[in-house]
């Protein structure tokens, strides 16, 4: 949403039940189940931090299994550089249609 199509929803010119949301992607069950996992994983590691002030290495393992299975269905991309033509993986990751994405030389954007 845009942030005019936010103000006229808060002012009232838009009803809420005539605004259709624009897919980016469609989702399979497969895919919802995976983010079902990612969730539950998240939802285990956060239980054990808030309940006992640690976490369970298995937890954290489970959580980066899931996290690169998500990353890759989704095809998320790192950003590029800003000071060679190399990956910045310590930036978020960004949509692959995003400007800043990163792609191997030869790979398709």
């Amino acid at each position: 949403m845009t942030q005019e199509e936010v103000m006229e929803l808060i002012q009232g010119d838009t009803p809420m039940a005539t605004y259709t949301p624009k897919l980016y992607e469609e989702l399979t069950r497969e895919e919802v189940l995976e983010l079902l996992e990612l969730h539950n994983a998240l939802d285990n590691m956060l239980d054990d931090a808030s309940e006992m002030f640690e976490v369970n290495l298995s937890h954290l393992a489970a959580l980066s299994r899931h996290m690169h299975k998500f990353r890759n269905r989704f095809n998320f991309r790192p950003q590029k550089s800003d000071e060679c033509d190399h990956p910045a993986h310590w930036k978020p990751y960004v949509l692959k249609d995003d400007d800043r994405a990163w792609y191997y030389k030869g790979e398709n954007e």
